[in-house]
């Protein structure tokens, strides 16, 4: 039986591959900022940030682009791991990256089915963006520290799992709030007439 995301998704498959080629070198390169604004003094451990703007761009993507959004960060999530941590860990950098495209897409499964979220973003006000936001960092952090926690990645599981939530959940206001602001200024530009 189809997914009704599949049914109304008039793109080709070319179209939806350049997407989410997109969305990954996007993901990408909000994670390299990140690190490089943040890594240093708001690391808390491995993988966690108390603010991690690319989170947002996570749950921005999957909300808007359902499966093309979750497969772009899946496949830059698999490519960060590479470049940036042990390129012969395979299965804990393949893995890494599933989750991060897939806890988005799962925490946007769940928004529709606990919250009665439209697929087309229709009835998204301000408490159910609060709780799909505060859904997806739970869903997200829990996720990544469990995966951690077992390659030992990381010795306090409920303290990483907390400051990771809590940066996603930062990162994804502030991503979320200034892409709103930006629509919002957009919308009241005076009309220039050439």
């Amino acid at each position: 039986m189809p997914n009704s995301d599949d049914a109304d998704n008039p793109l080709g498959l070319h179209i939806q591959a350049l997407i989410a080629l997109a969305c990954g070198v996007a993901y990408f390169y909000a994670f390299k900022l990140n690190m490089y604004w943040f890594d240093d003094w708001l690391k808390f451990s491995h993988g966690t940030n108390w603010i991690f703007i690319p989170s947002g761009l996570r749950l921005l993507f999957v909300l808007v682009l359902a499966r093309t959004g979750a497969t772009g960060i899946a496949l830059s999530s698999i490519a960060i791991s590479y470049s940036l941590g042990n390129p012969d860990t395979h299965l804990f950098n393949i893995v890494t990256g599933l989750i991060s495209g897939g806890a988005p897409f799962l925490a946007r499964h769940l928004s529709i089915t606990w919250f009665k979220l439209d697929t087309h973003l229709a009835n998204l006000n301000a408490p159910t963006f609060l709780k799909t936001s505060i859904l997806f960092a739970l869903t997200n952090a829990l996720l990544h520290q469990l995966w951690f926690f077992w390659n030992a990645r990381t010795d306090n599981f409920v303290g990483s799992t907390l400051a990771m939530a809590v940066g996603d959940w930062f990162g994804t206001v502030l991503v979320l709030a200034s892409a709103s602001l930006v629509i919002k200024l957009y919308k009241f530009k005076p009309k220039l007439d050439i």
